[in-house]
C-alpha cells in the first residue's frame, strides 16, 4: 500500500512540474503558453503604384555637420520597379477564435545616416523593439502614440540602444526625431504575427494559417485598402493592391 501511494505521489509531482514548466512563448497578457495555429499557407503579391511617381526630394542635412548624407531623400512615397514600398500589410479580419504566441525576436529600428531604417515596420504586441543609434551624433526617439503610451528618449551617442514594447494594437504609429525634423518612421502594432511591409518593387510575402481573411494594405500618405483572400493548407495565394498617386 505504501508503494502504491509513493507511485501516485511521484506521478502527481511530475504532472505538476510539466504543467508548470516555463515556455519561451506566452500570450501577450503573460498567461499560459499559446501554441497558435500552424502558419502553413503563403500569401504574396505586389503593391503597384498607378500614375507618375513623385520626383525624389533631397533632404538638406546641413543643420548638423555630423549628418553627412548627401543622398538622403524624402521617403513618404517610394516607388521602385512600378511598386510602392513601405506599405504595411496585415490580417484585419478572419481571426476569430485564433490565438498566437508572442514573438520574442526583437525588431530593429536603426538611426543610420540620419534617417530611420526601415522607414516602415510592423511588430507584434509584446515583441521587443530595439532602437539603435548608429550615427556619430545625438538623436532622440519620439513615439507619437495615441493608443499606446508615448515615449520620448534621447540617444546621445553612437552605439546607444533602447528597447521598448507596445501593449496595444495601433496603426499607424508615427516616430520622429526632435533633433532632426526630417527624420520619421511609421510602425504597425498588431496582436498577431500576421503582418509585413512591402519592399523593393512593392513585393511582399507573409505566412498564414489556412483560412479566409480580410487583408489590409495601409500607407502613411495614400490611405488604406482591404481585400479578401482564401489560402489553403500548404498552399500559396497571390493578392495584389494598386495605390494611385495624388
Amino acid at each position: 500500500m505504501r508503494n502504491v501511494f509513493s507511485v501516485i505521489t511521484l506521478a502527481s509531482l511530475l504532472a505538476l512540474t510539466t504543467c508548470g514548466g516555463k515556455d519561451d512563448f506566452g500570450d501577450s497578457s503573460g498567461g499560459a503558453a499559446v501554441a497558435g495555429p500552424p502558419l502553413t499557407a503563403t500569401l504574396k503579391g505586389k503593391i503597384a503604384f498607378e500614375g507618375t511617381p513623385p520626383m525624389p526630394k533631397k533632404i538638406a542635412t546641413s543643420s548638423d555637420p555630423n549628418c553627412k548624407n548627401d543622398s538622403l531623400m524624402v521617403e513618404d512615397v517610394v516607388v521602385s520597379d512600378g511598386g510602392l514600398e513601405n506599405v504595411i500589410l496585415y490580417v484585419s479580419g478572419g481571426l476569430e477564435g485564433k490565438k498566437f504566441p508572442v514573438n520574442k525576436t526583437p525588431v530593429t529600428l536603426d538611426q543610420h545616416g540620419c534617417h530611420y531604417v526601415p522607414h516602415a515596420l510592423s511588430i507584434q504586441v509584446g515583441q521587443p523593439l530595439k532602437i539603435v543609434n548608429s550615427d556619430e551624433t545625438a538623436h532622440n526617439i519620439h513615439a507619437w502614440a495615441e493608443v499606446n503610451k508615448p515615449f520620448n528618449e534621447s540617444q546621445s551617442s553612437k552605439g546607444v540602444e533602447t528597447t521598448k514594447t507596445f501593449d496595444k494594437e495601433e496603426v499607424l504609429l508615427p516616430v520622429r526625431c526632435d533633433v532632426h525634423n526630417w527624420m520619421n518612421a511609421f510602425i504597425g502594432v498588431f496582436a498577431h504575427p500576421l503582418h509585413t511591409v512591402s519592399k523593393q518593387g512593392g513585393a511582399y510575402e507573409m505566412k498564414l494559417p489556412a483560412g479566409t481573411y480580410e487583408i489590409t494594405a495601409e500607407h502613411e500618405k495614400l490611405g488604406k485598402q482591404t481585400m479578401m483572400v482564401t489560402v489553403a493548407d500548404n498552399g500559396s495565394a497571390e493578392l495584389n493592391f494598386t495605390f494611385k498617386g495624388k
